[in-house]
């Protein structure tokens, strides 16, 4: 059992998150323990609730997911052959909070968590052993913050030859979403509300499709998006016609059906796999909830129909997951 003071400090990274939180920050999480206590059910019910409203913000919404936001760069480390940072990107300083003497020249796994370093060492050990012309990897890392906190990360790690003194470097990049046209959508929630020049504003969610061009109403995005957060509210269940759907919420299957596509970047039963998928992951590596519980509770006709959507959207299975999460086995 930990002592008074590691308690502290486990209440201490809540905190840190809950004020992240409040400033509008939903990327980091906090380290699980093998403990079973209430700090420990509190940790992971903070760390739920920043998976679920950090989603919520990407699906949330009536613009087209393609013009509002966009990716960015969030780290990027170059590595020698021995892990060493050599070289970064000045914004990882904003996510990690370390200064610059504290990065350069230090091991590179020793900001990873325990299961990251485990896995970063087998990665490595296989760059090592591949040719540079031809391997990049995709990875997912989780770091260790200077207050403690966790940030997971999808990594794309990459071997390269430097020109200058023609040595081997090791290339880690994260990508991150952010939003990119805020002006635009305002102005347009508000050409929509105020009914001022409707028609100029429904031309910002015709399709890019020309023989599948839609003009939403902003009634129509009211029904689609309730559509949504149907789905959303009934991952369990399974998905009626979409016919049926489009006459329970007032519309039609064409509306529906292209004007989803169009709003949310997927069709209707992509966005439902894709949810499903994405509240099972959640709830894979923040609770002991068994792996065919999981499958039953998103939805799933079996575990092994479950396991064989899960590979082949993530490239590895939920017990892979459920491993590298410390978390009890299903």
């Amino acid at each position: 059992m930990y002592n008074d003071e590691t308690n502290k400090q486990r209440i201490k990274q809540i905190h840190t998150m809950l004020m992240e939180f409040a400033s509008g920050n939903f990327s980091y999480n906090i380290e699980r323990s093998n403990l079973d206590d209430d700090i420990e059910a509190l940790t992971a019910l903070v760390n739920m609730t920043f998976q679920e409203v950090k989603s919520s913000f990407i699906h949330q919404g009536y613009a087209n997911l393609n013009e509002t936001y966009k990716h960015v760069v969030q780290m990027f480390f170059v590595l020698d052959l021995e892990d060493t940072i050599i070289a970064f990107n000045s914004h990882i300083k904003q996510v990690l909070f370390f200064d610059d003497d504290e990065l350069l020249e230090e091991v590179f796994s020793t900001f990873l968590t325990q299961d990251s370093k485990l896995a970063w060492n087998g990665l490595k050990s296989k760059l090592a052993h591949t040719n540079l012309d031809a391997h990049e990897e995709f990875i997912v890392l989780s770091f260790k913050t200077k207050q403690q906190l966790i940030l997971t990360a999808n990594c794309l790690v990459s071997k390269f030859v430097d020109p200058v003194n023609q040595l081997e470097r090791i290339v880690i990049t994260s990508i991150d979403i952010i939003k990119n046209s805020t002006e635009r959508e305002t102005e347009l929630r508000k050409m929509v509300s105020s009914g001022k020049d409707k028609n100029k504003a429904t031309k910002h969610f015709q399709t890019g499709n020309k023989s599948k061009r839609l003009n939403l109403s902003f009634s129509d995005i009211r029904k689609i998006r309730k559509v949504h957060d149907h789905i959303i509210n009934n991952l369990d269940k399974p998905l009626a016609p979409l016919i049926e759907l489009a006459h329970i919420f007032g519309t039609n299957e064409y509306k529906l059906k292209y004007g989803f596509k169009q709003l949310y970047g997927q069709t209707v039963f992509r966005f439902l796999i894709n949810e499903r998928l994405r509240k099972a992951s959640i709830l894979i590596q923040h609770t002991d909830t068994s792996i065919k519980e999981v499958a039953h509770a998103t939805g799933f006709i079996s575990a092994p129909h479950f396991s064989k959507a899960f590979k082949e959207k993530y490239g590895f299975t939920p017990r892979d997951l459920r491993k590298q999460s410390g978390d009890v086995l299903g």
